[in-house]
């Protein structure tokens, strides 16, 4: 409305004849008072006639969104120094929010996220970590150092048992590379056997590091 009233007054000022474009009210006629309006539901409204409306509420987390779940690897960095654990990538931000300043200096442990896992689908030609994916962990709610019970048994650690979402995925990327292990030894009973033993050991591993290792062992 101060839009549509600032262009009426922009346009009225460079127009000849517009200040007396309008008859003059006649001298006998007395000013009437305004009705009082009153906003929906009998409540007055503000002077001008604008209704005061309440601050708009927080958006509350739709119902839809992914859950989070929980991630646990080895904190690593990868060539554009990112941090990355069991191959996904967290922001720096995330890492130094809840690891501190001097996240980097604990590369090497293994730690605990609780984020949505999210799998960023690369463009054509563009480098990406395996398949065409970069799988990010986003709106990160928690990074823990996994630590075990203190001797005495009073310190609680933090229990880094990979989520049944991270295991099944992990056991998901065992098979992958067990067919590509079977097909590069095909027609060689030994690598054959190989390749069988090497799954085996990679979802074991799967259940307690929820990382997949695929080597016989």
């Amino acid at each position: 409305m101060w839009l549509c009233r600032a262009l009426a007054g922009a346009c009225c000022a460079g127009a000849l004849g517009c200040a007396t474009s309008s008859p003059p009210a006649p001298a006998h006629a007395a000013p009437t008072a305004p009705a009082a309006s009153s906003a929906p539901g009998g409540a007055p409204s503000s002077p001008g006639g604008a209704l005061s409306a309440p601050p708009p509420a927080e958006p509350e987390r739709s119902a839809e969104a992914p859950p989070r779940e929980r991630w646990v690897g080895t904190l690593e960095l990868t060539k554009g120094a990112q941090p990355m654990i069991a191959g996904r990538i967290m922001s720096r931000e995330d890492a130094e929010r809840w690891l501190g300043p001097d996240w980097r200096a604990l590369s090497g442990q293994r730690v605990r996220v609780l984020a949505v896992l999210r799998d960023h689908v690369c463009e054509p030609h563009a480098q990406c970590l395996q398949g065409g994916r970069i799988p990010l962990l986003e709106q990160v709610a928690s990074v823990d150092l996994c630590t075990d019970p203190g001797p005495d048994g009073r310190a609680e650690g933090v229990d880094c048992a990979p989520s049944p979402a991270q295991s099944a995925r992990c056991k998901a990327e065992c098979s992958s590379l067990s067919d590509s292990c079977d097909h590069q030894g095909a027609g060689d009973r030994g690598a054959l056997r190989r390749c069988g033993c090497a799954r085996i050991t990679c979802e074991q591993g799967c259940e307690k590091s929820g990382e997949p290792s695929f080597a016989c062992r």
